[in-house]
């Protein structure tokens, strides 16, 4: 492991004792371990003595299907809570050939900065010439200046101006996406860390490994007429509108009636896909970009990389329909850094509070009413330089809604500080119990429960296959592999003999349940050192109003409050952890091997 003193501008370098991977893996379940014992409770998040962890997993560098990902894991400025976060793109390849499992960055540099690890070469670069540059021009600069086949990670203007959803990017198609990891980047004067590596690596059992990975892609090549094949997440808009999971006008609904208008086929004949940006070691491509006019106003044609999620976010959420404009604001969020789900949830409730006349032309400068493209333009741009109303928006919407008053705390949609996803919890049996427990707020990526059934009964009986489902994200997390794998399929026993086959250990399917319970219980550790507790894991009250028209007309996200405190007390049954508090008990601390580190 690699550790960075910005302040200083030194490096060490430390020998993890195996037990230490054998317990914690790589990627999430190492960065949970490291996050924990490296800060002290209360430190702030933008503060110097933060720390920025970038992580790779067992499987990078070696011939291991999907493996084009790295993780970072910090404390986020956005919910003051746990935070991490996964990319794609070639960085973590790079790290791991640089010849580190991870690399710390502590501390705050005097002036702009950009760190460049180049096998056992680090050194301090200055930034100031990078300084405000967009993600696009600052990668772009970075990659002539440096040796061929480096990886840039950079923040735009958003992570310079410590908004508390920035985001940096990988290959300009690749965000660390949510909870305000670029704003972290930005507080330490870090513009960029470029990596490159030349090692090589074998694991113990290499081909098993291959044999994994040919198995993979011959079934990836057998599918046929599948919606992700051709277009990646953006096919989701259709299937998220008819299960009632699209969010519209600051999730108001479930169901965009103008959803349809937002199909990647119209936008694949009408623009044409731009190449393709996907991770390194893929064989799925779903990294889709489309030609668009550059939103400058130049007539330049640039290409914008566009996910489901920002298709809900940027789309319905505000009210936009034309693809176009979507696909504009994507760009704009890129460059600039900002997560687009935390932005289309500001925007959003700004909309609603100017319709509903909490805010108004004298607060905002301008009307912004659902469906306006170019005021949701105009406040992204704010957002990012923290202008005016944009400088409230800036802290997300429960800071927001806090400030501004008047009511808006009930229509502020998010968890534990943390901006909704697009797909509302109405729509699945059980999905808001997800998002009102995971470690980071809601997330979308933090385990499903097993039923395609809406709200309309008790959720108690779907709660031990959404904590299944959450246990292999954490292995998932921790390899680390692509979240998508379960479209090659890449089946979790798969995932288990990739692990052994990389590391030669003796993994199964209990102690795998049993790390997965330990890395969740770390995390919620650090979450209950920084003050959360049972009263914490709620959802916000637009989810308790019925679904207004489409698939799931009068659903809540669960039949009623007391069957979600039932759903609750299970989760917290099954976890080991305590019904009052949300604490996990002594004995399950104990069973899980957790005593040493608290």
């Amino acid at each position: 492991m690699l550790w960075i003193d910005l302040t200083s501008e030194s490096a060490r370098e430390e020998n993890l004792d195996s037990s230490i991977y054998e317990s914690f893996i790589g990627g999430k379940g190492l960065g949970a371990y490291l996050l924990y014992r490296e800060l002290e409770a209360g430190i702030d998040p933008l503060g110097p003595d933060n720390v920025l962890l970038f992580l790779t997993g067992p499987l990078q560098g070696l011939p291991a299907p999907n493996v084009g990902r790295w993780t970072l894991v910090t404390k986020s400025p956005l919910t003051g809570l746990f935070l991490d976060s996964h990319s794609g793109g070639a960085f973590g390849r790079e790290l791991k050939k640089a010849g580190y499992d991870a690399v710390g960055i502590k501390g705050r540099s005097k002036r702009p900065t950009y760190l460049t690890i180049d096998d056992g070469s680090i050194t301090f670069e200055r930034a100031d010439d990078l300084w405000g540059m967009g993600v696009h021009a600052a990668t772009r600069t970075l990659q002539e200046k440096n040796a061929k086949g480096s990886s840039v990670y950079v923040i735009g203007s958003a992570g310079e101006n410590q908004v508390r959803f920035a985001v940096g990017c990988t290959e300009l198609a690749h965000q660390t996406g949510r909870g305000g990891a670029g704003a972290v980047m930005g507080s330490k004067n870090l513009k960029a860390v470029v990596a490159r590596g030349t090692k090589k690596f074998s694991g113990a059992d290499v081909d098993t490994i291959r044999e994994i990975n040919r198995a993979v892609i011959k079934s990836w090549n057998k599918k046929v007429d599948y919606g992700f094949k051709n277009y990646g997440t953006a096919f989701l808009v259709e299937f998220a509108s008819s299960m009632g999971h699209y969010p519209t006008r600051n999730s108001q609904n479930g169901y965009f009636d103008e959803y349809r208008r937002i199909d990647p086929a119209i936008m694949e004949k009408k623009w044409g896909l731009g190449t393709h940006q996907s991770c390194p070691h893929c064989v799925m491509k779903c990294t889709r970009a489309y030609k668009i006019e550059a939103p400058d106003g130049s007539g330049a044609e640039v290409e914008s990389t566009v996910e489901y999620e920002t298709l809900g976010l940027l789309g319905g959420n505000i009210g936009v329909s034309d693809p176009q404009a979507i696909l504009k604001m994507n760009y704009l969020c890129d460059d600039l850094g900002l997560d687009t789900i935390s932005t289309g949830g500001c925007i959003g409730f700004a909309m609603e509070a100017y319709e509903s006349g909490v805010l108004s032309d004298a607060d905002i400068g301008f009307s912004l009413r659902f469906g306006d493209v170019d005021a949701a333009i105009q406040l992204i741009k704010m957002i990012a330089s923290r202008e005016g109303i944009g400088k409230t928006l800036s802290y997300g919407v429960r800071a927001a809604s806090v400030e501004i008053g008047n009511g808006s705390e009930s229509f502020a949609v998010h968890v534990k500080g943390l901006e909704v996803p697009a797909w509302d919890p109405r729509g699945k049996k059980g999905l808001g119990l997800s998002y009102a427990t995971a470690e980071v707020g809601a997330s979308h990526l933090r385990g499903w429960p097993a039923t395609l059934d809406p709200p309309s009964e008790s959720a108690v009986d779907v709660v031990a296959s959404m904590v299944a489902a959450r246990d292999g994200k954490v292995l998932t997390d921790s390899l680390i592999v692509c979240h998508f794998t379960y479209h090659l399929p890449l089946p979790h026993e798969q995932k288990i003999a990739l692990l052994n086959a990389a590391t030669g250990f003796d993994y199964n399917e209990s102690s795998i349940s049993t790390f997965a319970h330990r890395i969740a219980t770390l995390t919620r550790m650090f979450n209950v050192r920084e003050g959360i507790s049972r009263k914490d894991d709620i959802l916000p009250e637009r989810f308790w109003e019925q679904q207004k028209d489409g698939p799931r007309k009068g659903m809540m996200a669960f039949v009623d409050k007391a069957d979600f405190e039932a759903s609750l007390d299970k989760f917290y049954a099954i976890r080991g952890w305590d019904s009052r508090t949300g604490r996990p008990t002594n004995d399950t601390i104990n069973a899980l091997g957790l005593e040493s580190i608290f």
